[in-house]
């Protein structure tokens, strides 16, 4: 990583000064100093790599398997502010771009992001952050949960968020953090666009070596810009607007197991009940939970993560029409990397992700077997 300075420069002093005057001088020089002067250090990534897809189309009845190619690239620009009550900005952005080179349906896939955090301390006690991001999408996605007539689809869309966020710290190592949230999502057809809005009230504890346990509460208000509302059965009723309200409840908690921090355990649980606005066709039970396990070494380094997830409708009937819908995912995967000197990184992945429902398009299973090359400049 490179890291630039930028000083001031400061100008000769009336030699005709007090000592008095020129001490109180040279502090008010040393204040700004202090205040205007902080330290940039950057670091950017180029990926590449390929690897091989099984149904690259999360199918349920036509797979397509095929290998790919891949390319990437991230950056990351941290400035750390040199006066107490200055401004921490970290800025944080990544490009990947898959062409696939035997399948008829998917061509390429691409995903970027830019994500912009401003801290800034504003006593002892109280810190206030905020984080700018957006994400840009093409690719296949999974609209089924909250999409009735839409399975697996080319999703092709940008997301802008906004997140500000006030923290106070309080005794014994706790805190206390409250956040707004605001995200605009844009889709090309068939999806649609629509607004979220909400907040989440977060308590945790920090302890050990950097560890952190917290619990949270979250609302979301989203409104859909041309959705309609279904009946009972499912059918569209005209003339009405669609929203959802998707309160969430979780935990979360991240135990490093010695002062190296080589070792982490990380382990996510929620419960998600999604509300629409109308007869409750769309309303949903989601818990979820993930489990990871990370380690790094001198040169080597491990992770893997195991994910399951299950949903449970009000309304939506399964296949043979006498019991509710239902769906339970369940993925996992494991990484692998080599760091053979401070620029270039070996590193071979695999993933799995399987659905299993009582609705059967529903249901389909892809895995994805990667390798390729890291190099830091």
């Amino acid at each position: 990583m490179g890291m630039l300075c930028a000083w001031p420069r400061v100008v000769a002093q009336d030699t005709d000064l007090e000592f008095s005057d020129y001490d109180k001088e040279i502090a008010a020089i040393e204040k700004e100093l202090m205040e205007e002067l902080s330290v940039w250090d950057y670091s950017t990534d180029l990926r590449l790599g390929g690897g091989y897809k099984e149904n690259v189309t999360l199918s349920a009845f036509a797979e397509e398997s095929s290998p790919f190619t891949s390319i990437g690239f991230d950056f990351m620009a941290i400035r750390i502010p040199l006066a107490e009550d200055g401004v921490e900005v970290t800025m944080f952005g990544a490009l990947d771009d898959r062409r696939y080179l035997d399948t008829e349906s998917v061509d390429s896939e691409q995903t970027g992001l830019l994500n912009v955090s401003l801290e800034k301390s504003l006593s002892p006690h109280w810190q206030l952050k905020t984080d700018i991001r957006i994400i840009y999408i093409d690719e296949i996605f999974d609209a089924s949960l909250t999409e009735d007539d839409i399975g697996t689809v080319q999703v092709v869309g940008k997301q802008i968020s906004l997140e500000p966020a006030l923290r106070r710290s309080l005794p014994a190592n706790f805190w206390a953090e409250a956040k707004a949230e605001v995200t605009r999502q844009y889709f090309a057809e068939p999806l649609d666009d629509h607004l979220e809005i909400g907040g989440r009230i977060s308590l945790g504890v920090d302890y050990g070596f950097q560890s952190e346990l917290l619990l949270y509460v979250e609302t979301l208000r989203r409104d859909y810009d041309t959705r309609s509302q279904r009946d009972e059965i499912g059918f569209y009723m005209p003339d009405t607007d669609l929203s959802y309200d998707r309160p969430e409840r979780g935990v979360e908690w991240a135990h490093y197991w010695n002062s190296s921090r080589r070792l982490r355990m990380r382990t996510r649980f929620s419960i998600l009940e999604n509300e629409d606005s109308g007869s409750g066709y769309f309303d949903y039970r989601r818990e979820r939970i993930s489990h990871n396990w990370r380690y790094r070494g001198e040169s080597w380094s491990v992770s893997a993560t195991v994910r399951k997830a299950t949903y449970e409708y009000d309304l939506q009937r399964s296949a043979d029409l006498f019991n509710l819908r239902q769906r339970a995912d369940l993925s996992w995967d494991v990484s692998v990397g080599y760091e053979y000197n401070d620029h270039l990184t070996f590193q071979l992945g695999f993933e799995q992700e399987s659905i299993n429902s009582n609705v059967p398009q529903d249901e389909y299973r892809y895995r994805i077997y990667t390798a390729g090359i890291d190099w830091e400049f």
